[in-house]
């Protein structure tokens, strides 16, 4: 059987896993050249909340900026996909846009409603029409290093998002940003199965999840992770995959995982980390007592901060991901229907 790097050499086409490791460095560029934004339109400015716009890719980075206000963070920050704005969306709300070709009909659908009722927007782009909009609406937009796929460019895209509420002060920066840096590089090299013919852990699970229905597990504190797993799996690996978050799946599809043979074909990849909810900790190990799935994998997502967590869980996923591609015989970047779709709808 070939070696997951032999299947690299001849199925990734378009070089997604030389994308994904460059995931901790597009991090690092995006925080250094963040150094250098004009901001002085917005940098004084009080906001009541930051609705992110995006679909896809460039969607995720609104969950995680949630996830990560709802810990420690001054402001509400809520993800919109799709069309227009909520109702409740006001000219108080900073409007965060993300489209990393800078023509996601969806996002600048959103952007066209959010300059229409007054709001301050920021775009982050690699050009496109959303370049073309802001400037021409004077309002705020910042470039992005273009030439990859959307769900392989989170470190330019995430790392940017970031960067600009470090800026605005509406969110806090962790200490020691070089060396969060330098830990993710170190995992991203335990992860990366093209080193050697050494088949590794990261093989492993691909190969025992790879023909299995994938459910994806999170804690509360980690949820973003969870649906982007997923996201990665169904674009990266060609695979169906579904999201939970304990403690809310402990409320409904719990039941459903203790019927008999109702694990027969799944699969359970689970994300948890050192700074938990001790009520939720308690939750997860009753399940993983309790209910019998093979395979289980359970991940410790590493760092020192509940960020440097969640960045840990993108390197995992962003490579058991493209595993499952390989696998499957698939190359990592392919997205057949995806294409197809945009192609119908541009008629």
């Amino acid at each position: 059987m070939a070696t997951l790097r032999e299947l690299a050499n001849r199925l990734d086409s378009s070089d997604m896993l030389g994308h994904i490791r460059n995931f901790p460095s597009d991090l690092a560029k995006a925080w250094n050249t963040s150094e250098s934004w004009d901001l002085s339109a917005i940098e004084n400015a009080t906001f009541s909340g930051v609705i992110c716009l995006g679909m896809g890719g460039s969607a995720s980075g609104g969950d995680f900026l949630s996830c990560l206000s709802d810990a420690d963070g001054c402001l509400p920050f809520v993800a919109h996909r799709g069309y227009d704005l909520p109702a409740w969306v006001s000219e108080n709300w900073l409007v965060l846009a993300t489209s990393y070709s800078g023509n996601t009909e969806e996002t600048l659908d959103s952007v066209e409603a959010a300059i229409g009722l007054g709001c301050t927007v920021v775009g982050l782009s690699s050009g496109g029409a959303l370049q073309s909009l802001l400037e021409k609406s004077n309002q705020t937009w910042i470039e992005l290093p273009g030439g990859q796929p959307p769900r392989s460019a989170f470190g330019h895209i995430f790392g940017s998002q970031l960067a600009l509420a470090w800026r605005l002060g509406i969110m806090s920066a962790p200490d020691g940003l070089d060396a969060i840096v330098q830990r993710l590089a170190e995992a991203v090299d335990a992860c990366d199965f093209t080193q050697d013919d050494e088949e590794d852990v990261i093989a492993e699970m691909a190969e025992s999840i790879c023909t299995r229905e994938i459910s994806v597990l999170a804690t509360q504190s980690l949820a973003p992770t969870a649906y982007r797993a997923v996201c990665q799996l169904n674009e990266n690996g060609g695979v169906f995959a579904r999201p939970h978050v304990i403690p809310e799946m402990n409320h409904n599809e719990i039941v459903a995982w203790g019927e008999e043979h109702a694990t027969d074909n799944q699969a359970l990849l689970i994300f948890s980390w050192d700074g938990a909810h001790e009520r939720n900790d308690l939750r997860l190990d009753w399940f993983l007592e309790n209910i019998s799935v093979e395979p289980t994998w359970a991940m410790l997502c590493e760092g020192e901060s509940h960020l440097e967590s969640l960045l840990y869980a993108v390197i995992l996923m962003d490579w058991i991901s493209c595993a499952v591609a390989l696998l499957r015989g698939k190359d990592p970047t392919a997205i057949g229907p995806i294409v197809g779709l945009k192609e119908h709808l541009s008629q």
